[in-house]
């Protein structure tokens, strides 16, 4: 008797792990819910240990690199055998490694052949400050048909040609090496051209760029150093108090017309360069000039249609004219998770908060202990309505204090 029911266990597993298998295999699109932190979209899905086993992760979705990254703690879970390392090494350090036994998303296996894959040891903050363990990259998104539903709050992968088209169609150009998606756009009839990366928390242009444009209409509103979902991580580019913000009232991009865009100045990396565009046209089909974020789409239902080329928007929100109501600082995360003032906003010449300095260690903002807490937990808790006060807790030369900051609609 004891065999028997041995036996019709081992058959019903069987059984189970086939109608699996079969109902994984036959998925053609699943749809999953997404979080947004610092504007990053992160999602739950599942990855394979080395003895077979599963472990649940959480992936930042990234049209804008092509390579699968995961942290060292993820790494070292799924059995992956490291090289040794030197603790001390501050800069960027990584390990290529094989790519992934498997990940599934909403119970659909994603095809991972082929993308290159590693584990990277620096810079810390690519996992901390999202409280992420890899990365879903571009060179995954591209054998699919993917919508990134903004107003939503969800994420559609399928199978190229399983899902009807909805919205506005551009024609975009894709490389078909690294799946990274651009379009031309206009804006008061200067032509340029934009990558489409999610993966950024703002958009971004070359700083020459930018002053070309900015100039013909200097009322344009603008500040002077990162703030809000602009502050892109404090560590890379440098100086990012120095960098200049403008709003954009109107950018044609393909067909569609985006309103009140926000996008940075990136100055060029060294004396001789490269410029923001020169960097990253290295992973696009032809050269750009900058990329647009989560910032620019935060209205719209983004479909990309890789196989074919297209890009297709469907307007389902009206944009949000106060992401940029906040206390105006550049922060970044330290190696112990607490987060360091880079610089205080800048506009029209004054500083926007008084009584901070670079380099004043951030421990609190009213109740929000930050350290360990996410960049977008920190920077939302700067977030209000104009004219409201935080009590920000600072730390300097070891002395803890409070100050007042108060909101401002910074443009």
């Amino acid at each position: 008797m004891k065999k028997l029911i041995q036996v019709a266990l081992s058959a019903g597993f069987c059984l189970f792990f086939l109608i699996s298998v079969c109902q994984d295999k036959s998925l053609t699109n699943v749809t999953v819910p997404f979080i947004l932190d610092h504007n990053r979209m992160l999602v739950e899905a599942e990855i394979q240990r080395a003895d077979g086993s599963w472990r649940k992760v959480r992936l930042w979705v990234d049209t804008g690199n092509p390579t699968f990254t995961m942290s060292e703690p993820l790494a070292r879970d799924l059995g992956i055998d490291l090289p040794a390392r030197d603790n001390t090494n501050a800069g960027n350090s990584n390990a290529e490694v094989s790519a992934p036994l498997s990940i599934r998303l909403g119970g659909m296996t994603l095809n991972f052949e082929g993308v290159k894959s590693k584990v990277m040891f620096q810079p810390f903050w690519l996992f901390t400050t999202m409280h992420n363990d890899a990365n879903l990259p571009s060179a995954v998104l591209k054998q699919y048909q993917m919508i990134f539903d903004y107003p939503g709050r969800k994420l559609t992968i399928a199978l190229p040609g399983s899902l009807a088209h909805q919205g506005i169609p551009s024609p975009a150009h894709v490389n078909p090496k690294t799946g990274i998606i651009q379009m031309d756009a206009v804006i008061d009839g200067d032509s340029m051209s934009f990558a489409l990366d999610n993966g950024a928390s703002y958009s971004f242009i070359s700083e020459d760029k930018l002053l070309k444009i900015s100039e013909k209409h200097p009322a344009w509103p603008g500040i002077t150093g990162t703030a809000g979902c602009a502050n892109m991580w404090g560590w890379w580019p440098p100086n990012e108090q120095t960098f200049r913000v403008v709003r954009i009232d109107e950018i044609v991009w393909g067909k569609v017309k985006l309103k009140y865009v926000g996008i940075v100045g990136v100055p060029a990396f060294s004396v001789e360069g490269p410029t923001l565009g020169a960097w990253y046209s290295k992973k696009s089909a032809r050269p750009v000039d900058g990329f647009l974020g989560p910032n620019a789409f935060q209205a719209y239902r983004v479909e990309i249609d890789y196989v074919n080329g297209m890009v297709w928007l469907k307007k389902g929100a009206e944009p949000d004219k106060h992401e940029m109501d906040l206390a105006g600082l550049s922060l970044r995360q330290l190696a112990d998770s607490s987060y360091q003032v880079v610089g205080v906003v800048h506009k029209d010449g004054k500083p926007l908060v008084i009584g901070v300095i670079s380099g004043d260690i951030l421990f609190s903002i009213g109740n929000l202990n930050t350290r360990g807490a996410t960049m977008g937990t920190v920077v939302d808790a700067l977030r209000g309505k104009p004219g409201e006060i935080r009590i920000l807790g600072i730390e300097r030369k070891g002395k803890r204090f409070s100050t007042e900051a108060k909101v401002e609609h910074l443009f």
